[in-house]
């Protein structure tokens, strides 16, 4: 393998990594400003992240954000990677919770769009109100506002929270037998991949704060179905007015 392959790859790499940035590596650096800077070096990372069957979505100072470019890839993530012994109905019920998150840091498409506008930090609490707002507008059969199939596509995920109480407290903290549940599965599972951090850790996880990464921000722009995201931002919305 020639060098300027192996940078290539090297550069991949450690996007692949999904805790790391460039802010603590120093290598991690050099290569994106390369990738900035030199079009052979641009040309052969492309080349390479298409014979992975990769995307990249976004490159800046702060990283080389790439997505699987078919549902084949072998990093795609599948529903059935989410929890390996989840029900279908409680997939799309974690699918929604991860929904929920995202759309509770970018409840504007302005905040979405301007990388210079930090998105808000959130709670668990407000995760879990968006999720409820979800929930309820989705099985509000007279919201002619959702689109029949978006309506279609959740409901085994609606249907399915909508039987669990918003909290339980005889449970383990990250368990589906509630809503509250589900929200801290899915933000256990957004901090693994890089999405959301943690910058204010409290023994009271109610105090506990969170905000989304520049990872999530790019993969909502540029893969989320927009009539899903809009719909879950307005629970956000309401979520926070209330």
């Amino acid at each position: 393998m020639s060098s300027i392959n192996r940078d290539a790859s090297r550069l991949l790499y450690k996007a692949l990594h999904l805790t790391g940035t460039p802010s603590n590596d120093a290598e991690y650096r050099d290569l994106l400003s390369r990738y900035r800077a030199d079009p052979t070096f641009c040309t052969a990372v492309q080349e390479s992240a298409i014979g992975m069957e990769l995307s990249i979505l976004d490159v800046s100072e702060r990283g080389l954000i790439v997505a699987p470019s078919s549902k084949n890839s072998r990093f795609s993530l599948r529903m059935t990677d989410l929890r390996g012994t989840f029900t279908s109905e409680q997939k799309v019920a974690l699918a929604m919770a991860h929904l929920a998150i995202a759309a509770v840091f970018f409840s504007t498409t302005d905040r979405l769009d301007d990388d210079a506008k930090a998105p808000l930090p959130a709670t668990l609490a407000r995760f879990r109100d968006t999720l409820l707002g979800l929930v309820s507008r989705l099985s509000d059969a007279q919201d002619s506002d959702v689109p029949e199939s978006v309506a279609e596509e959740l409901e085994p995920g609606w249907q399915y929270l909508k039987r669990l109480p918003a909290v339980n407290p005889k449970a383990e903290r990250a368990a589906s037998s509630s809503i509250d549940g589900f929200v801290r599965i899915a933000v256990n599972k957004m901090l693994e991949y890089g999405l959301i951090r943690s910058f204010r850790e409290s023994d009271d996880d109610a105090q506990s704060l969170y905000t989304a990464t520049h990872r999530l921000r790019v993969h909502l722009r540029e893969l989320t179905l927009p009539a899903l995201f809009h719909l879950t931002r307005d629970a956000a919305n309401a979520a926070g007015g209330a």
